[in-house]
């Protein structure tokens, strides 16, 4: 067995990553396991765990067999709880035993929850920690509970600083860094908390009472995950205090702040996309599950802009080059809608909107897109009459292309606002209306000034 290194965690760009993904690869091809953990150790574990789990099965299970308890459970701690099922496959229940020891209790029972069944038993039998415990399983993992530590440096109000120092130390080798440390009373009552560098710099024989400052922002078990990630970002956090009914219960740790609005940011990306709940590396069924609905949906509206453009088919069928254009103002149409789409759906999910009028926003989202809309008429209309020699199709073509870029900019910004008022989550119903309406739009505004100025295009 091949024991871990001081692990100097080696920071290494992306590039560098792939290289020593290939070499790992080879050496494992030629048998030599060893060398390629050698490749490995010195690696920090984010970067070890994702070389790692984007191994080849029959790879990923040649080098993990040759890696420690401790090895296994550094790399553990920063990969997701698919990544290190997948991983801990071959692992002998001793080993993998072992390594979620030493991992959080949170990240491994996430674990064990992906491991096949009988094996998770075995595992969870030598751990003492049930996968199936029901008071873990009622525990939401979308909301402070469920991912809050709870062992956490306090002091009382009544200590020096020399005896506070004291409790510290008895943490000294604990997971987490914790920036602050909270004072409570004789009933847990959440009092306030004390920076590290208050209780380093002060005197040992000063009172905790002169270095109490106010706790920000505590919140209930029941907060969620959103709002956990809203208050970090918004006040600045690097913890926060979990209370029930005044008494401190636990302390979210900045790196699980920071996965937690790295979570929530991610989740946005996906919704805007309608693949939310998917990746790269997880099950082509529910990839399938996922995608499949939106793209059915999708589907029924690219319908509804062809049977808009059917209801203009004499007047195809008279100027034929008219469908030549039809994607250049459709398609403009849609990126512009897209990107005020983003823009505002990315100003909800930070708060950013408080206290601004949708009349404001909607007003600056039509200006915008007029502008836009003038510069590229103009530009379309050059390039159409150079092109066809045809002035007025240039002219109809610049004008559509205004009115659907101003078009584009106000149901960009008007349509995740709506969604808001009526409920829907706009995140995930945004994006497949406004292309829908950007492109009928696009094709009615076009279509319908050519069949007015017929006459002047044939």
């Amino acid at each position: 067995m091949v024991e871990p290194a001081a692990y100097q965690e080696t920071i290494i760009s992306a590039d560098e990553a792939a290289v020593i993904a290939r070499e790992v690869r080879r050496l494992i091809r030629e048998g030599d396991e060893r060398s390629a953990w050698e490749q490995l150790r010195h690696l920090h574990p984010a970067d070890m765990g994702n070389i790692v789990a984007a191994l080849p099965r029959t790879s990923r299970e040649a080098i993990v067999a040759v890696m420690s308890p401790d090895a296994v459970a550094w790399m553990f701690r920063h990969m997701n709880p698919v990544q290190a099922a997948r991983v801990s496959a071959r692992l002998s229940t001793g080993i993998l035993s072992t390594a979620l020891t030493r991992v959080n209790p949170r990240t491994a029972l996430d674990i064990l929850r992906l491991v096949p069944g009988s094996r998770a038993r075995q595992v969870a039998e030598a751990i003492g920690q049930p996968p199936d415990d029901p008071a873990v399983e009622t525990t939401p993992l979308d909301t402070a509970s469920g991912f809050m530590v709870t062992r956490f440096p306090t002091v009382h109000p009544d200590q020096r600083v020399e005896s506070a120092r004291t409790n510290l130390r008895l943490l000294a080798r604990d997971d987490h860094n914790f920036t602050h440390v909270f004072v409570i009373d004789g009933d847990n009552q959440l009092v306030g908390q004390v920076t590290m560098i208050d209780l380093a710099m002060s005197a040992d024989d000063a009172p905790i009472t002169e270095l109490i400052m106010p706790s920000m922002a505590p919140v209930s078990p029941e907060t969620p995950r959103e709002e956990c990630a809203r208050l970090q970002r918004h006040y600045n956090l690097t913890q926060l205090p979990v209370v029930e009914d005044g008494r401190l219960i636990g302390v979210i740790p900045s790196t699980f702040l920071l996965s937690a609005s790295v979570a929530q940011d991610t989740e946005q990306i996906l919704q805007v996309a309608n693949v939310a709940g998917d990746s790269p590396d997880g099950p082509l069924l529910g990839s399938i599950r996922t995608r499949l609905p939106w793209l059915t949906i999708n589907l029924a509206t690219t319908f509804l802009a062809a049977f808009t453009v059917s209801l203009f088919e004499s007047t195809l069928a008279r100027v034929v080059v008219l469908a030549a254009f039809l994607p250049v103002v459709a398609g403009q149409g849609g990126i512009g809608g897209t990107q005020t789409l983003t823009l505002i759906i990315r100003a909800m999910a930070l708060g950013e909107l408080v206290g601004m009028r949708a009349r404001r926003l909607l007003t600056r989202e039509l200006i915008l897109g007029l502008i836009h809309g003038v510069w590229l008429g103009v530009l379309v209309a050059v390039i159409a009459a150079l092109w066809k020699q045809n002035l007025a199709l240039a002219v109809v073509l610049g004008v559509a292309m205004l009115g659907n870029m101003a078009m584009a900019g106000v149901v960009g910004a008007g349509v995740p606002l709506l969604l808001r008022r009526i409920g829907v989550d706009p995140a995930v119903a945004s994006a497949v209306v406004v292309t829908t309406v950007t492109d009928v739009c696009g094709f009615v505004l076009f279509l319908g000034i050519a069949s007015a100025a017929i006459t002047l295009i044939v």
